[in-house]
């Protein structure tokens, strides 16, 4: 199994192969952008993470509507990082 560093290695490269070829909201893209999300909110960077999902949700409405597959899995991710911030912010409490 990967460490969230080395997903959000992954993503990123992945999404720059995307980018080249000016693909940044395709299902695909905004499928990595998810992975990429998740993954940098795992390795505790919530601040970025919040930041990329919003902006994605954002694009992917746009892009697509409401409606289409690709915007319901932004909205996971947004559930997502926000599930991961709230047990990062748990596991603060408990610590302390």
């Amino acid at each position: 199994m990967s460490t969230p560093q080395q997903r959000v290695h992954d993503a990123t490269r992945q999404l720059l192969d995307l980018l080249e070829h000016g693909e940044s909201l395709t299902p695909q893209a905004i499928e990595l952008r998810c992975e990429l999300a998740e993954a940098t909110a795992e390795a505790g960077h919530l601040d970025d993470s919040y930041y990329q999902v919003e902006e994605l949700l954002k694009d992917a409405q746009r892009e697509h509507g409401p409606d289409h597959p690709a915007v319901h899995r932004a909205r996971e991710a947004v559930e997502s990082v926000r599930a991961i911030g709230m047990r990062a912010a748990g596991a603060g409490e408990t610590a302390g």
